[in-house]
């Protein structure tokens, strides 16, 4: 469901609720899929920081170069419209 392309829609909504409710809940369930998905790169960044800062690193140098690295693995998740399709 993360890396959903154009043409697959998102799953309908339970017919019970009201349109803003609907929305809500399709947002919920996106966002709560998008942390499932990412959890194991925090948790590696948090792992690669406190390596390290155990091999001596400063808290900041530490710091920069675990963001800068989960940046990039979160952009490298991250999908692009029009970009790998081949349709």
């Amino acid at each position: 469901m993360l890396f959903r392309t154009p043409a697959e829609p998102p799953e309908p909504a339970p017919p019970d609720l009201d349109e803003g409710e609907a929305l809500a809940a399709v947002l919920a369930n996106g966002l709560l899929v998008m942390r499932e998905g990412l959890t194991p790169a925090f948790d590696a960044a948090d792992g690669m920081r406190a390596d390290l800062l155990a091999r001596g690193w400063s808290a900041q140098a530490a710091e920069v170069l675990t963001m800068t690295w989960l940046q990039q693995i979160v952009v490298n998740c991250t999908p692009i419209i029009g970009i790998g399709d081949l349709e």
